[in-house]
């Protein structure tokens, strides 16, 4: 399942306006208050939880909830990748950084630095299926701008922004707090750069210090390495049983993708999207069975099926055994 670091929930508590309170709030996603240092920052929260909390943490007509986090935002709150982020010789550099360790803070995304004519653009990819993960990316992309103007001065601004989503009734905040054109409703959620802008020189930079950390993040890079795109599917396929089989561009959706891309990547793979929902199905059904909590009947529905019969003709052609015979035997085990 994808993940969120716990610090990036923490900070939309701080500047969420509702009726709930930040321990309401923490609660949601299963995090505690007072906590800090290194406890706080291995804390990891599921990406639609996240998601939910700030659809908790903010009505309808607040659009300034992605800038009121990227002003609270800070580089120093993100450790050695703060530190990597903030020596790096330019902002180009600064940029290639994020799009290489991005997942020490979250898995749910996927940067990518693309070299243009006159400059360069970070495309972000993440899912947009609901208002919470639209106001993710909104908040994703403010932060990084934040941090390039934390790194390379207040007036770091990018020739334009696009996001894949709607509009909201509103963009004044947007366009205030970006100082440039915003665009939705495009292929791509997108920080523009011209050349002049990522030559900006950050204000820390430090060789020494800069070559040592990157070491360490290589090192937390490989432990939290990418998951495969067939990984991703396959944890999307699974979380979405219950609510029925997904199709292959309801998972599309999802992951940020079209259902061309989604296809081309898995065959890549040496996957395909019909042998991931299969294999997510028997799997889930074999740990439900297992557990014993349960009906036949309850099974069937959080795997996806329409009926109990159709579920065990399923189940008996993936496994030889009927789903009572399964779980006996698991009982036994």
């Amino acid at each position: 399942m994808s993940r969120v670091g716990g610090a990036l929930a923490r900070r939309i508590v701080e500047v969420a306006r509702t009726t709930e309170t930040p321990e309401e709030l923490l609660a949601s996603v299963g995090l505690s208050p007072g906590v800090g240092g290194l406890e706080a920052a291995r804390e990891m929260v599921e990406a639609e939880a996240f998601f939910g909390l700030i659809e908790r943490a903010t009505d309808l007509e607040d659009h300034a909830l992605p800038f009121r986090y990227a002003e609270a935002f800070g580089v120093d709150d993100l450790g050695a990748f703060g530190l990597a982020f903030k020596t790096a010789s330019d902002l180009r550099e600064a940029l290639g950084r994020l799009v290489r360790y991005i997942l020490v803070l979250s898995d749910t995304l996927d940067y990518e630095l693309v070299e243009e004519v006159e400059g360069a653009s970070l495309v972000m990819t993440r899912p947009h299926h609901r208002r919470g993960a639209q106001l993710a990316n909104e908040c994703a992309l403010a932060a990084s701008m934040s941090a390039l103007r934390q790194i390379g001065g207040s007036n770091v601004t990018p020739t334009e922004v696009s996001f894949q989503h709607g509009a909201p009734s509103s963009t004044a905040e947007h366009w205030a707090f970006f100082g440039c054109p915003v665009r939705f409703d495009q292929p791509t959620n997108r920080l523009r750069f011209d050349d002049s802008t990522l030559r900006i020189r950050s204000r820390l930079a430090d060789e020494g210090l800069s070559a040592y950390l990157l070491t360490k993040l290589d090192d937390l890079h490989r432990a939290e390495r990418a998951p495969s795109i067939a990984d991703r599917a396959f944890r999307t396929v699974t979380d979405s049983l219950p609510d029925g089989l997904p199709t292959k561009f309801d998972v599309a959706r999802r992951l940020g993708l079209s259902e061309r891309t989604l296809h081309r990547r898995l065959a890549e793979e040496g996957e395909s999207f019909r042998a991931i929902t299969k294999r997510a199905r028997r799997e889930a059904a074999e740990s439900l069975l297992a557990d014993g909590r349960n009906s036949l009947a309850e099974v069937a529905f959080l795997t996806g099926f329409g009926d109990q019969s159709a579920f065990q003709r399923a189940f008996k052609a993936w496994t030889g055994q009927t789903p009572l015979a399964f779980r006996e035997s698991a009982r036994t085990k």
